[in-house]
């Protein structure tokens, strides 16, 4: 069976050969005219409902980020990853799992994050190790993704199985004294090769949490592609990934008086323990995967995928919510919440396939989909965090933990049935039409009360997007879309009145233009766009979080991706966002201010170099990152910025390709740079969190 460009138009959870089939590992179903792709360009991207197609023809922002980067930057978790978007900010909270913004607007915490278009559990620290690559999608549209943020949606894609048996083995040590072991195997099963395998496995120690950063992690995953006969393909996944971390707080402010606010003193947590040895986040999360593939013809495909997504976790969050001038903890506590549970089931159907109608041509996509999230939160307690200063903690043993209360069962429902049609007029004009209707509920059920519905409602969401394509190496596009999505947490332990208390869905829309250009083995691009949904934020009058005015960003982005020149590959990220406040009722006085977190301007450059044409030199590559940070509010009041910054980080690797050898060095924050990574989540206003010193890591990886 043959794929031409174009045939299908296929949602983000279909991962169809057609991917895979560039590369030289690869299981193939069918056959795929066209080379591998270049080192750091993505030449078929995932674009949910609207296709897995080159991403000139698509009339949307996305930005992948391949295996190779991310084993080339020894990169452990999505943050790392994702610093090579300027349009990404980090919104970590401390050092417990890493979350981002795009476009300025965080990820909420349940539909942000997809592994193979399908959800997965929030408060999980996804693995890399069976992750073939990352995929960005820019931009609210219920159409895409359903339920999801206004600045995007970020998708895991897992690894499959490979044609040709393969084992892999990875160590490395880094001057934390981490230490990490890993294994990549895969091949067929049979001697038809009708069925393949693929198994990633990896430990990770580092330290025995008395120190900055201390770290124990064990993960193992499997997948499972068995080619049933010409028109059906099943596949299986499963990962499982036991994580403990040590809990580092954000670092709270000085006050002054008159109610000044001042940075406090920088401490690189890597080397500092600001929590306490006991106090671990730990979570143990699996997920599950299946997915028919059933190819009716030529034209038309029908895909079946179902997931379960799981994350139990204990958690322990040390906060220091004042400092003074020297150093010196002048508010702290100990935040515990004991025993949670969060389970994602996920699934959707659909049929996507080309008909005529006179001239014009359609691309169709005709499905339906379903999200049940339950989780088993909101109990809480509090204990003294006796850290006292920041350059001299003090360390206690675990106390005996009060009596654990009762938890909240919340559940939320998303049923959506969809449709979309490229409608092809020419070989060079063709727009984008999309809808999406769902419906959405939420219940609660505290202890000892009845079940209370708190959200029941539905939302239909369209995506209108044209395109110009003058050639095949160059696109105009514009889009316009509107999404659906979680609401926000009070969060626990900012002391607002309704700590805990779930804030409500909200709305969005963005209007898009841009322009995409592909030289040689690379893709250029650009957009501006325009972003509007309400504001969240903790209103410090009434002391309670609230959902009220207007948040805009506007913005402009500029982007490339892959070989510019024989032998040097690159990645190029800026992002200029002019965010503001408006219409806002409750603190008045604030309109017209900046969003926190959000920097003006952002970029970075990653520019990796093979000497291949140096004699006795063709297995050597140096790479150097730059990554700029502009200034940043610390607060929606905008009373205190966080200085820009500018991080470099360095490697090297050579390739021993006689011995099936691979060695890299890599030098993180080469100039033990000093900043502020993250003015932390929203609701969390009280601290900062600082960014990590020089780390230098030494990596090995044999193939057999």
């Amino acid at each position: 069976m043959k794929l031409n460009n174009g045939v299908c138009a296929l949602p983000l959870s279909l991962l169809t050969l057609s991917l895979y089939a560039n590369t030289e590992k690869s299981l193939e179903h069918i056959e795929v005219l066209g080379t591998r792709a270049p080192m750091y360009d993505a030449r078929d991207v995932n674009a949910a409902a609207l296709g897995i197609k080159d991403p000139l023809q698509l009339p949307i922002s996305i930005q992948s980020f391949s295996e190779q980067l991310i084993d080339n930057q020894l990169a452990r978790t999505l943050s790392e990853v994702l610093s090579n978007d300027a349009s990404v900010q980090n919104t970590s909270i401390g050092t417990v799992f890493d979350f981002v913004s795009l476009r300025g607007f965080q990820l909420d915490w349940n539909n942000g994050l997809r592994r193979d278009g399908l959800s997965l559990a929030p408060y999980q620290d996804v693995a890399l190790e069976n992750v073939q690559r990352i995929d960005v999608l820019k931009g609210p549209s219920g159409v895409i993704a359903g339920f999801n943020n206004p600045g995007g949606t970020v998708n895991y894609v897992t690894k499959r199985p490979t044609s040709e048996q393969f084992i892999e083995l990875g160590a490395e040590l880094n001057s934390s004294d981490g230490r990490y072991l890993s294994l990549d195997m895969g091949g067929p099963l049979s001697a038809q090769s009708d069925v393949g395998y693929r198994v990633n496995a990896a430990i990770e120690d580092n330290g025995d949490f008395t120190g900055g950063d201390d770290t124990e992690r064990y993960f193992l995953s499997s997948a499972f592609d068995w080619q049933l006969n010409d028109h059906v393909l099943v596949r299986l996944d499963f990962d499982f990934h036991d994580k403990s971390i040590v809990s580092q707080p954000l670092i709270g402010l000085v006050y002054g008086e008159n109610g000044q606010t001042f940075l406090p003193q920088y401490v690189d947590t890597q080397e500092v323990l600001l929590g306490q040895p006991w106090a671990l986040y730990e979570t143990e999360t699996y997920n599950i995967g299946a997915r028919v593939d059933y190819w009716l013809n030529d034209n038309w495909q029908w895909v079946n995928q179902v997931a379960l997504s799981n994350n139990d976790r204990f958690t322990i969050f040390p906060d220091i919510y004042a400092t003074s001038p020297e150093g010196e903890v002048l508010s702290a506590a100990i935040l515990v919440t004991p025993d949670e549970s969060f389970k994602a089931r996920s699934g959707h159907s659909f049929l996507s396939g080309e008909v005529e109608t006179g001239f014009i041509n359609h691309e169709l996509v005709v499905g339906v989909s379903y999200r049940d999230l339950e989780s088993i939160s909101g109990r809480w307690f509090e204990l003294n965090n006796p850290v006292a200063s920041l350059f001299d903690p003090v360390y206690t043993a675990r106390p005996e933990f009060p009596e654990i209360p009762d938890a909240n069962l919340e559940k939320s429902r998303e049923r959506a049935v969809f449709i979309t049609d490229i409608v092809h007029f020419s070989d060079h004009v063709y727009a984008t039409l999309g809808v999406r209707h769902l419906t959405y509920q939420r219940d609660k059920t505290a202890p000892g009360e009845q079940r209370v519905r708190t959200h029941d409602d539905s939302y239909t969401t369209p995506t209108l997007g044209i395109n110009y394509n003058p050639n095949d190496a160059l696109a105009f596009y514009g889009m316009y879309t509107e999404g659906a999505g979680e609401g926000g947490i009070a969060v626990i332990g900012s002391g607002a009145e309704n700590e805990g208390q779930y804030l409500g869905a909200q709305e969005s829309e963005q209007m898009e233009v841009g322009v995409k250009y592909r030289f040689n083995k690379a893709t250029f691009s650009a957009a501006i766009y325009q972003i509007e949904k309400s504001l969240e934020y903790h209103n410090r009058a009434t002391n309670y979080f609230v959902q009220d005015g207007v948040q805009r960003h506007r913005g402009i982005e500029l982007n490339a991706n892959g070989e510019i020149i024989e032998n040097l590959s690159l990645v190029f990220s800026t992002s200029f966002i002019d965010a503001e406040i408006r219409e806002l009722a409750g603190q008045a006085e604030i309109n017209g201010n900046q969003p926190h977190n959000v920097p003006k301007t952002q970029g970075n450059l990653f520019v990796d170099y093979n000497f291949a044409s140096l004699k006795g030199l063709s297995g050597l590559s140096a790479n150097i990152g730059v990554f700029y940070v502009g200034e940043r509010q610390q607060n929606l009041q905008n009373s205190l910025s966080l200085p820009s910054y500018t991080r470099v980080d360095t490697g090297v690797r050579y390739d021993f390709s006689d011995l099936n050898l691979m060695l890299r060095f890599k030098v993180e924050n080469l100039f033990d740079k000093e900043y502020w990574v993250s003015a932390g989540a929203k609701g969390m206003d009280w601290g900062v969190a600082p960014g990590n010193g020089r780390l230098v890591s030494l990596s090995a990886n044999y193939t057999f």
